[in-house]
């Protein structure tokens, strides 16, 4: 008889909480690898997922994509898109940001009853912090310290707050991650957590560009038999020297001139979509 009513209850828990993942046009090369490695390592996720787009889809039936229009800011785009999440929490994933190890389902579930139980408002995944005297045993824990803060990682947001943050602010997602902070320093942030060093993580992940791909992002999508298109976006010198420097510069412009002409095709040819196919750099067996 417990089965069922378990089941039930886990079904209901995830309807107040829908995957989210945050991204635009710019990233939409990004978008195929990002769920290849996100369906691989949560193959159960509750679908549909949300992806935030500017104008493109994304051809995958068990993503809908969130489409807010010109790019003017981050915060503008957030609230736009956070309007049309049909639940009360979402789980916060950037789409830069690549699993690399299966999401702790159990423990994703135990810590976001936790965090409803305590009426909070964002938990976040990383940084994970130490458990609050009063309670040893703990896995979550309230944010007090603003230089803990962990922004935008991967973390469990209530709908509405975030979108309250994000509200008349028009600043991109770095200036929004200071304003939480700002909030925290000034006791205005309400109902924030982190996970406590009693709780493995929950979501492990690498960042694998910073506008053009970084080492331990090509080394990991290599790792895994799959080929970056360094056409689209290119790994340059890694250095912090001036002819590192230099080259970086002069390809951010190219990157964002091959965005632009990508989803102009896109727009013109596809009717917007993203097509969801990888390409490998030896054929699967």
């Amino acid at each position: 008889m417990n089965a069922p009513t378990q089941t039930s209850n886990t079904a209901s828990q995830w309807s107040d909480l829908k995957v989210t993942v945050f991204s635009c046009d710019l990233y939409c090369d990004m978008w195929p690898l990002f769920f290849h490695f996100f369906f691989k390592l949560w193959p159960d996720a509750p679908t549909p997922i949300y992806l935030v787009t500017n104008h493109l889809s994304y051809d995958d039936p068990r993503v809908i994509s969130v489409k807010v229009g010109t790019d003017e800011s981050w915060t503008d785009g957030a609230v736009r898109a956070l309007r049309q999440i049909p639940s009360e929490y979402i789980c916060f994933f950037l789409d830069d940001f690549m699993l690399t190890k299966p999401i702790d389902v159990p423990r994703l579930e135990q810590a976001f009853s936790l965090l409803k139980q305590q009426n909070g408002n964002w938990l976040c995944f990383s940084p994970v912090a130490q458990p609050p005297e009063s309670d040893p045993a703990a896995i979550i824990s309230p944010v007090l310290d603003p230089k803990h803060s962990g922004g935008f990682h991967a973390g469990i947001w209530r709908r509405s707050y975030l979108e309250e943050l994000c509200s008349n602010q028009h600043l991109n997602i770095w200036t929004s991650e200071g304003l939480i902070r700002k909030k925290i320093r000034a006791g205005e942030a309400k109902g924030m957590f982190y996970l406590t060093k009693n709780s493995p993580w929950l979501a492990s992940y690498i960042e694998v560009i910073k506008r053009f791909w970084q080492k331990n992002g090509i080394d990991y999508v290599r790792a895994n038999n799959i080929q970056p298109d360094l056409w689209r976006r290119p790994y340059p010198p890694q250095g912090d020297n001036f002819f590192s420097r230099f080259i970086r510069s002069l390809l951010k412009r190219y990157v964002r001139m091959k965005s632009a002409a990508e989803t102009k095709r896109l727009l013109k040819k596809n009717g917007g979509m993203v097509s969801s196919v990888v390409r490998y750099i030896k054929p699967e067996n």
